[in-house]
């Protein structure tokens, strides 16, 4: 053998030995066995392709976020070249320059554009993340010259699973049913289910739609995922979605009502990439559709939040194959490899206009920021939270600003301020504002997303009104797609005010969540809660489940120099079991609360004469369960079960509605029967015994709390309450047109007097998203049945948000809360649902008043 083809041979293997590793990088089916479309992967088949890449190739990186609450790993792939990956920090750092001007200035001759990719937050929406998966694969292991420009150009992160939980529910669902061949027949069982478990697959753990928790965290799923899109400011955010099986691929541009505050980058994008996306459809001879029934007013959703976070946020919406195939009202039959290729084409087209376009798209991008500081320094040029509130939900609700961007400061003295208005846009003129007050400035870079989430009102366009109106008359749905007041003073009950001025305050930042308590005092006679705090009810409820005595003072009163609301928890010393200072102790810390430790029963001032006064009244030990499956509505239970379980940690047992009949109920202090389908349905489902045994369990001292459309359960099979349809008609009359009102808030009168309402020192304002509107039964009142909250008698508009004129006519005076006593026990009747996704905290207290007071008041 020569000498030279040695050498030529030696450095051919040497080339081979140092290749770049991402020429190397495995296939999906290399990985998992399986290509994708072929079968629904789970998320730990996606996961595990995902390790693999980072593992054999130089262009990925995962980032581990969190966990859902199934424990399932919450992971994000940044994906770009090799040079970059070198050099992360320093994009990451210009990433923050571009999204925040004030920084200095941002270099964008060589800074890549970052786009994030969330895949199948409805879980049982399952293509998004086998497109998404699609899409990382082509990333990884592709050397085609113009993917190469793509990784040069953008930093690609691809968060395929954003709703493991329930992904994970559907495909074991499909896995379990699937035959040899897929059977696209829509009677199938692989592809039949009921709407418990719809809603179950498409929703997290406890049944929640987290593509509606973008701005309030409430869940892992959001909470957990907030660090890595603040640290690298994306300029484009994209949710991949499914929708009903009977359509074709949707994408922006998207269709009205636009929200006064949506930014304006945004919008003006949606036409470039709208455009990307249809030339790609056309190419490929799919079909699609924009401008078509979704809109960007309210501002909970992945797509939305996205857009007010100054990024381009951007919805895809595939025809659903429920499985693995469907077959279509035509005839014909979509499969899932379809359906997953069909998100794989949205998602490059995406990523190559983004290369295509980086200068320009990130010129925009910095040019929107630099208008949202702009536009801070005129109008509205701060927001203020006062303490007076909750102030554990106050705390919350600054910690939640914050992971969403916003700076938040705290006033470090009392100022007076003019050019007030209150929360609900009422001039107030000039007043002191005490030290301690939250401060959000107006002018920072979510300049538009504090104005969406603090302004009292986003008025609906007079247009988009009257075409819902002729949906309305027509028996459609008017597509107001979402409710259409959410502000956070009136969801949170917090006490608000913006200002005109402009003047320089004495604040200092707020860089954590903020303490509210957490230590115990001493006390020589009796520690106090005071009845702000709506977790002391869930503290008294588990200190008297643990043996302790725990009393409840429905009236407000003064003690120890102290001044304390109605509804103050008093657990006495004297007479105690060993061992109470440490377990109050360790439940203060846990629910950070604020106590207060006075040395005598002596009260002054208030309607309480002394703490241990025939006023109060002691906690019996009680045992909480809950109503669950077809018919009863996931989303109302889901958010029943978490805000006891998750919110405020109490105990509860969860009982299957057909077993009812055979459940010994006498264990039981309260149930609660949230929202359901149907009333008829739900009392069929229970059957005569269930029924009987819940009414004799009720008239035997049974706290029964019903919610929803479990009001007609209790009023018209069960019969137990007397509360009158306000859309009942005569008998000769035509029946009422029952029109729902879409989220809207309302004032409302309440009975202070009642045990009910302790807690608040006011009526509080409450959303109405429901048709559903009672009275209280006419004749002499009384003291079994008590309207303790209704709706204000001179209504003749909202606080915020829309409701037509037929509503409007039938709200005042309708009842909000409801309490009937019935033998020895009770109903609490609740119309609205006031669980609403675990952010309606405002009348937290008034729901855990009726399941933990209930049994004992």
């Amino acid at each position: 053998m020569s000498r030279v083809p040695m050498r030529l041979g030696l450095f051919a293997f040497f080339l081979f030995l140092v290749q770049p590793a991402w020429s190397q990088a495995p296939k999906y089916e290399s990985v998992v066995g399986y290509p994708l479309g072929e079968r629904i992967a789970s998320s730990y088949d996606i996961r595990r392709y995902m390790e693999t890449l980072e593992r054999e190739t130089d262009r990925v990186k995962l980032v581990h976020q969190g966990e859902s609450y199934e424990r399932r790993p919450l992971v994000a792939a940044i994906i770009t070249s090799p040079a970059n990956h070198e050099r992360l920090d320093e994009i990451q750092a210009g990433a923050q320059r571009l999204g925040d001007p004030r920084l200095g200035e941002a270099e964008i001759d060589d800074q890549p554009a970052v786009l994030w990719f969330g895949g199948s937050i409805h879980g049982f929406e399952l293509s998004g993340s086998d497109g998404l998966t699609r899409l990382m694969e082509e990333l990884a292991t592709s050397e085609d010259e113009e993917v190469l420009e793509w990784l040069e150009n953008t930093v690609v992160i691809i968060d395929p699973t954003l709703n493991p939980d329930g992904r994970d529910a559907f495909a074991m669902f499909n896995h379990r049913r699937i035959g040899r061949e897929a059977n696209p027949s829509q009677k199938d069982w692989s592809n039949d289910f009921d709407g418990w478990d719809a809603l179950g697959f498409r929703t997290s753990h406890y049944f929640f739609d987290i593509n509606r928790d973008w701005f309030a965290h409430t869940h892992p799923e959001t909470r957990e995922r907030m660090s890595l899109i603040q640290s690298w400011r994306p300029q484009v955010v994209i949710d991949a979605h499914e929708m009903g099986h009977d359509t074709e691929f949707y994408f922006d541009p998207p269709t009205g009502p636009r929200n006064p505050h949506f930014p304006d980058f945004a919008w003006d994008w949606f036409e470039d990439f709208g455009a990307a996306y249809a030339d790609a459809f056309d190419e490929a001879g799919a079909e699609y559709t924009k401008r078509d029934i979704f809109n960007y007013f309210y501002p909970a959703y992945t797509t939305s939040w996205g857009s007010y976070q100054g990024a381009v946020g951007m919805l895809y919406e595939q025809g659903s194959t429920r499985g693995l195939a469907l077959e279509l009202s035509d005839g014909s039959v979509r499969h899932f490899r379809q359906a997953v290729e069909q998100q794989y084409i949205t998602a490059r087209a995406a990523v190559r206009l983004a290369s295509e376009e980086r200068a320009r798209l990130l010129e925009d991008y910095l040019a929107g920021h630099q208008s949202a500081l702009d536009e801070g320094r005129s109008g509205v040029r701060r927001y203020i939270l006062t303490p007076d509130a909750d102030p554990q939900i106050l705390a919350e609700t600054v910690a939640m600003l914050k992971r969403n961007g916003i700076e938040v400061s705290r006033l470090s003295e009392s100022v007076r301020l003019r050019g007030l208005r209150d929360r609900e846009g009422n001039s107030v003129g000039t007043r002191a504002l005490p030290a301690n007050s939250y401060v959000i400035e107006a002018e920072q870079p979510r300049n538009r997303l504090i104005r969406v989430l603090l302004e009292p009102d986003a008025p609906v366009p007079e247009d988009f009104l009257a075409e819902a109106r002729e949906r309305v008359d027509r028996g459609e749905n008017p597509r107001f797609y979402d409710i259409t007041a959410w502000s956070l003073p009136l969801l949170f009950d917090l006490q608000a005010f913006s200002s005109t001025s402009g003047a320089n305050l004495p604040t200092e930042p707020v860089t954590e969540k903020p303490r509210v308590g957490g230590e115990l005092p001493d006390a020589d006679y009796a520690w106090l809660l005071d009845g702000r705090q709506t977790a002391a009810i869930p503290l008294a409820h588990r200190l008297r489940n643990a043996g302790y005595r725990v009393a409840v003072s429905p009236r407000a009163f003064e003690a120890g120099g102290e001044r304390f609301s109605r509804g103050t928890v008093i657990i006495r010393r004297g007479g105690q079991d060993e061992g109470l200072e440490q377990q109050l102790a360790d439940l203060v810390a846990e629910y950070d609360l604020m106590a207060h430790g006075v040395d005598s029963g002596r009260t002054s001032g208030g309607d309480l004469p002394a703490l241990g006064g025939a006023e109060t009244f002691h906690l019996a030990p009680g045992k909480i369960a809950l109503l669950a499956e077809q018919p009863m509505h996931p989303y109302s239970f889901g958010w029943a079960w978490h805000t006891l379980d998750q919110a405020y940690r109490l105990d509860s047992t969860v009982l299957r509605v057909e077993s009812v009949a055979g459940t010994r109920l006498e264990s039981f202090s309260t149930i609660v029967i949230a929202d359901t389908f149907s009333a008829a349905a739900l009392a069929e489902r229970l059957g005569e015994d269930g029924q009987e045994r819940l009414k004799r369990w009720v008239r035997d001292g049974g706290n029964l709390v019903v919610i929803g459309n479990a009001v007609d359960l209790v009023r018209e099979q069960l019969e137990l309450i007397g509360l009158e349809d306000a859309w009942a008609t005569g008998d000769d009359e035509p029946p009422a047109h029952r029109i729902a009102v879409p989220g809207a808030f309302f004032e409302t009168e309440i009975d202070e007097r009642h045990w009910l309402s302790a807690g608040f020192d006011r009526a509080p304002r409450v959303m109405v998203n429901s048709n559903r509107i009672y009275r209280a039964p006419e004749g002499p009142p009384s003291p079994a049945q008590n309207a303790v909250i209704r709706y204000a008698g001179n209504l003749d508009a909202p606080v915020a948000g829309h409701v037509w004129e037929e509503s409007l006519d039938k709200l005042p005076g309708g009842v909000f809360a409801w309490e009937q006593r019935v033998g020895s026990g009770r109903v609490v009747a609740f119309p609205e649902d006031l669980n609403f996704r675990g952010y309606w905290r405002g009348v937290d207290r008034l729901f855990l008043n009726a399941v933990v007071l209930g049994p004992s008041a």
